[in-house]
Parts: C-alpha cells; sequence; structure tokens
C-alpha cells in the first residue's frame, strides 16, 4: 500500500510473523523513502508492563492495509474463513469456523492446529486490500460503486441553499415509541443508564411516561414505568465496536444490575477483563470486555467521545457515594484471569468433596472457564487434562497454614489422596502423627500421616474462613466410627 494514501492518524493494520501471520492494528505517523513509521493499538514496548507506552517502529509498505470497518449483526457459518482477535497476542489472525455456538460464539479452528471458543465481536471475515478495494467488498462499498456511475451523471442545477441559523441549539425531540436512556439520580444509582421506551409526553414536553426494557415492578409480573423529567433523558449511543482491549483511565459504560454504569479502567488483567472505577461510587469491579462500552457524552444534541480520566482532577477525590447491589442467590463472585492457579471441585458420583489444582486457561461464555489440572491427565497419560468448569465450581488456592500442634477429634480437614484435596473428618487420633480420616461424602475412611491433611477453610463472599476444632454438621456424630462402611476411596 502507498504511504501517498496516508494522512497522519490514519488506522491500518500491520503484517507481522507470529508463529504465522497476524495484523495488528496500528495508526501511521510518517513515512520515508522506504519504510512507514507507526504506532501500535494494542502492542506495548514491555509486554509485562501494561503501562509503558504503546510500541512504535519502521515498518514495510508492503505490510500495511487501511483498517478494516466494523461489520455490525455479521453472522458468520460453519466453513467460513475468518480472522479472530488473538487476545493472547492482541492481533488479527487466520481460521475457520467449525461450529456456532450459544450466545452469538462460534468454534474456531486457526491455521496453526489451535481452537478456540470465540465471541462474535472478535471474528469478522477474511477480506483482502487489492488495488484501493477490499476484496470481497463490504456492503456499503458495493453500494457505493453502483451509484459511481449515476452520481458522475447528475449535473449541477446551479441551486444555492440557504441555511437558517439559531443561536439556540436544539432540543432533543422524543416521540412516542422513541428508544432511548434514562438516568438515575437516585441515591446508589447515581451514574447508572437505563434503556426504556417513550411512552408518552406529560405536561408542556418536560416530562415523558417511559417503560423501562429491563426493569420490573417489585412483583415482578410488568415491565416498569415511570414518570422522567426530559433533563434525564438522552437517545441511545451509537454502537462503537471496541476490537482493541481498553486502556488504562479510559472511559468506559459498564453493564450492571440491568443498566450502563458510568466508569474508567483503573487495572487491565489477561483474558480480556478490566478493573472498573465507578466515577461516582466509592466501588471497584472486575467486567469482562463484552460487558463495556466506549463512554459518549450527550452535548448540545450531538455525541462526543470522552476523554480519558484526569486522575489529578479533584472531583475523583472526593466520591461519597455507595453502589447499590442487585442481591442474589451468589452475594459475591471470584474474578478468574488466564494463568491463575486455581482449585476445581468435582461432583461426579465417587469424588464429590474433592478438589484438584488447576490453571486458567481461557474463558468461556455462559460464566465457564477452560482449565488445565496439574495433577491429573488424559487417559493415555500423554498429556495433563483439560477440562470445562463453571466458575461456582472454582474457588482461589487458599491460603497455606502449618499445622504444627496435632488435629483434633471430629475436626474438618482436607486430605491429599489420589492428586487432590479431600474434604473430611479426623474420626481417630493415632500413633506416629496419623489419623484415621472419615469422608461423609462417600461413606468410607482411609489412615492418613499428618503432613498429608491440611486445615479445612471455607471459600465464603471473597474471604477464606478457617475454624480449628469444626465439626461435621448433620452427619450423626454419636454413629461416626460404629456405621460407617469400611473400605477404600475411588481411585482416581
Amino acid at each position: 500500500m502507498s504511504s501517498e494514501l496516508l494522512n497522519k492518524g490514519a488506522k491500518i493494520e500491520v503484517r507481522m510473523q507470529n508463529d504465522g501471520v497476524i495484523w495488528y492494528t496500528a495508526t501511521f505517523l510518517r513515512s520515508s523513502t522506504t519504510k512507514i513509521f507507526v504506532q501500535f493499538d494494542t502492542l506495548r514496548e514491555s509486554a509485562e508492563d501494561p503501562e509503558s507506552p504503546l510500541r512504535r517502529d519502521y515498518v514495510s509498505p508492503g505490510d500495511i492495509r487501511p483498517a478494516q470497518p466494523p461489520e455490525i449483526h455479521r453472522y458468520l457459518k460453519v466453513g467460513e474463513s475468518v480472522e479472530g482477535f488473538c487476545r493472547e497476542r492482541m492481533g488479527w489472525r487466520r481460521g475457520k469456523v467449525v461450529e456456532i455456538l450459544e450466545c452469538s460464539r462460534y468454534t474456531v479452528s486457526f491455521d496453526e492446529g489451535s481452537l478456540a471458543e470465540m465471541e462474535q465481536w472478535e471474528l469478522r471475515a477474511v477480506r483482502e486490500w487489492i488495488d484501493g478495494s477490499w476484496a470481497p467488498p463490504f456492503r456499503l462499498q458495493q453500494v457505493l460503486q453502483q451509484n459511481k456511475s449515476s452520481d458522475s451523471q447528475v449535473k449541477s442545477r446551479g441551486l444555492v441553499l440557504k441555511i437558517k441559523c439559531s443561536r439556540k441549539a436544539p432540543e432533543a425531540k422524543f416521540n412516542e415509541g422513541m428508544l432511548v436512556e434514562v438516568k438515575s439520580d437516585e441515591e446508589g444509582f447515581r451514574g447508572s443508564w437505563f434503556t426504556a421506551v417513550i411512552g408518552k409526553t406529560l405536561g408542556n414536553n418536560s416530562k415523558f411516561l417511559v417503560e423501562y426494557r429491563t426493569l420490573k415492578t417489585e412483583d415482578k409480573t410488568e415491565l416498569l414505568k415511570e414518570e422522567v423529567d426530559v433533563s434525564c433523558i438522552r437517545p441511545c449511543p451509537p454502537v462503537i465496536q471496541q476490537v482493541k482491549p481498553y486502556d488504562f483511565l479510559e472511559r468506559v459504560d459498564a453493564w450492571y444490575n440491568d443498566g450502563w454504569w458510568e466508569g474508567y479502567i483503573v487495572q487491565v488483567f489477561n483474558a480480556c477483563k478490566y478493573m472498573v472505577r465507578f466515577t461516582n461510587m466509592e466501588e471497584e469491579m472486575v467486567f469482562e470486555h463484552c460487558k463495556l462500552r466506549l463512554h459518549q457524552d450527550w452535548v448540545d444534541d450531538k455525541w462526543l467521545a470522552a476523554s480519558k480520566v484526569n486522575l489529578a482532577d479533584e472531583n475523583l477525590k472526593s466520591r461519597k457515594g455507595k453502589l447499590k447491589r442487585k442481591h442474589s442467590g451468589n452475594a459475591w463472585e471470584p474474578t478468574f484471569w488466564n494463568g491463575m492457579t486455581v482449585e476445581v471441585k468435582s461432583d461426579e458420583e465417587g469424588y464429590q468433596g474433592s478438589w484438584y489444582t488447576a490453571v486458567i486457561i481461557g474463558s468461556l461464555c455462559n460464566n465457564m472457564f477452560l482449565v488445565e489440572y496439574k495433577t491429573l491427565k488424559t487417559e493415555d497419560e500423554t498429556e495433563l487434562l483439560r477440562e470445562k468448569a463453571f466458575a461456582s465450581y472454582i474457588r482461589p488456592c487458599p491460603p497455606e497454614i502449618t499445622r504444627v500442634d496435632r488435629y483434633k477429634m471430629l475436626e474438618k480437614v482436607d486430605a491429599w489422596y489420589n492428586e487432590g484435596w479431600w474434604v473430611g473428618l479426623i474420626s481417630k487420633v493415632l500413633d506416629d502423627l496419623k489419623y484415621s480420616v472419615y469422608f461423609w461424602t462417600t461413606n468410607e475412611e482411609i489412615i492418613l500421616e499428618h503432613r498429608s491433611l491440611r486445615p479445612h477453610q471455607e471459600w465464603v463472599n471473597g474471604k477464606w474462613i478457617v475454624s480449628f476444632g469444626d465439626l461435621l454438621e448433620n452427619a450423626g456424630r454419636a454413629e461416626v466410627g460404629s456405621t460407617r462402611k469400611k473400605g477404600m476411596l475411588k481411585v482416581v
């Protein structure tokens, strides 16, 4: 691609070899006789430091092309060639759709042989930049090409258009049935916007009756309707497809409690997850990339892109609000990211009450993760076992507690057996620092040494809770030791 066609600041893509061809988004800065100087959008000077400057480098003109425009609501077919955004390498690589999943997700086989489950926004059709146009062309490009010849034949009629300007900016007009967003100034909800539909006008166009799309009445029987002042209503912002990761201090809206909450990025994790601090609250939460959108401000009937947060702003130091949370069965949800060492429990028959150490490999849909066990292998014993697991079956590894004194009768412990930790109960204290441990989930017991046990800890609301001498509840303590079935645990 010729650099003469590029202006400073133009968005481009750069082709690089990284175990295969990968296209990286970048910004054109300047050109020399043989090279083009660019700044990458997703690559940094130090891969280990997410706050290091964006990488700048000279590249060959033959390795660049314009950035592809986004295609909204573009659905893919099995067997279709695609380019998928690789989160680990932060660029686009080529593959093929092999399966269509739920929640607008796809299984993609990449050219180097790997498989990955990907969101729709992480995929795009394969196109080549040939002689100044995309092949195959985008739908908009096709329309423009079809109309190009007819447009060239239109003759000027010599008309002069008079535009009448008003000093006062026109107010946004909201019509019945129009989809809008409504903000809340209620304590605990400041900075949140909820999607609604205009019902009818009240008064002198100063208030409207709206019906929310995601909020329901207290009895949950119908959608909530409410009278809202016009100053609390705005049109829905245009959709901006954010392919590259969000940056530190970038302003975003986070989808939470059935609405969009204003905030900004305070930490960037792997696997496209971010710590977001709410603008009007003393709260921080972790969100996936797909739960965020770029923040835009509605000013004088126009949508304006928001600038990054200035930490020196005094207003950020005086937040007094508290975020109102919607209570559900789970008061706290743990955060997991790629490379994190965790423990995964099993509910399989014969394995209930056991936890196995694993590493998070990737985030999947429906609150699931792909994990690789550290101690379990495939049936042919050639490689470590990988498996999908629900987030509710995963917990962080508990802190190590060195137990010097002996365990007591009926104390809950975790026992290391068959490559995992099994929740059990001390049924007998034996000589030589040995114990008889009863496993109520399988109704069996085994003799183990002191070094094979650890104090039992419970992961509750994001905290590890340990209670020495914790007794087994509802286990029939009077019968322990007299009615148990003698035997061994099922071998893993």
